[in-house]
């Protein structure tokens, strides 16, 4: 069969997205399948977001207003922010681990680290790349207001204060839509061997071609996990709460409330990837899959009408 003449009926046929009852089903079931196999980085994550936790709760800094203020805040948000590079550590090998078990075939962590390690190159640029559409708007934006307040005759500091909450709109308004159109960039890159390039235009196809379908389902999902969440998290609140109205600091509720509140942060994180990963492989399914959805295309356009009743 021609290659060509099958991705020109899978595109006309397309490939359907989940209803919304069968997108939930398979986020918790991909979620909990992945709990045994990624448990070794699971506990990493849980245990450095439980260092980090316990380093914020136990550093009561006082402090005025001023300088001071950020040269006290600076450290917790150096710390905040090596746990970033950690999640994007762990999140990239769920992709191949979840895809396994998408397609009915154990992979362990170690092997799905592996696959990472194989495309690291590629990941790497397509990585840069991504950070670049995402940025470089915000960076323009804040060199025109710059300018713009520098020019501007009127009161410096209301001036000032218009620019910075202009820009600070326009840039959350840009990463939430670059980021939408950019989120099956990198599976495409680690599970699909793509280039940098190719990877950021096939996502940004997919998104497109599929737009409102996936705005509803990803904005189902983050209502109905934000919910979940911020029940989950109640008693870590019950902790705080308590511990705000004593007299004196309680270090064992902070404790206790960071144990818990790290614990239930770690068992969400499977369930994010894979409310990604079923609609990746929902809108674009691996090569040999997608040629067999294409020749059942192609022989249902083409078969002639049956004739018989009942058949």
């Amino acid at each position: 069969m021609n290659v060509e003449v099958a991705a020109i009926s899978s595109k006309r046929a397309g490939t359907p997205l989940p209803q919304v009852a069968d997108y939930f089903r398979a986020i918790v079931d991909l979620g909990r399948r992945s709990f045994r196999p990624a448990l070794p980085a699971l506990l990493l994550l849980y245990f450095y977001r439980l260092a980090i936790g316990v380093y914020m709760a136990l550093s009561d800094y006082t402090y005025t207003e001023g300088r001071d203020a950020i040269g006290a805040l600076l450290p917790q948000v150096v710390i905040i922010g090596t746990f970033v590079p950690l999640l994007l550590l762990i999140y990239t090998p769920f992709l191949p681990l979840q895809d396994g078990l998408l397609r009915g075939r154990g992979v362990s962590f170690a092997a799905a680290i592996r696959q990472v390690f194989e495309v690291s190159w590629n990941f790497m640029l397509s990585g840069i790349a991504q950070m670049l559409i995402l940025f470089t708007p915000f960076v323009a934006l804040c060199l025109v207001a710059g300018i713009m307040v520098s020019v501007s005759g009127a009161d410096p500091e209301a001036a000032r204060v218009v620019a910075m909450m202009f820009v600070l709109l326009a840039g959350v308004l840009w990463t939430l839509i670059g980021s939408l159109f950019l989120m099956f960039a990198t599976p495409a890159v680690v599970l699909d061997g793509e280039g940098p390039v190719r990877s950021i235009s096939t996502s940004i196809r997919l998104v497109r071609e599929h737009l409102a379908g996936l705005v509803g389902r990803l904005v189902a999902f983050a209502f109905v996990a934000t919910i979940a969440y911020l029940f989950a998290m109640m008693p870590a609140a019950i902790l705080t709460a308590a511990e705000q109205s004593s007299d004196v600091a309680s270090v064992p509720f902070r404790v206790a409330g960071v144990i818990w509140s790290s614990a239930v942060d770690t068992l969400a994180f499977p369930f994010w990837v894979a409310a990604l990963m079923v609609l990746y492989r929902a809108l674009f399914p691996p090569a040999a899959e997608a040629q067999s959805r294409a020749a059942l295309a192609i022989e249902a356009e083409f078969r002639p009408a049956s004739t018989a009743p009942f058949e």
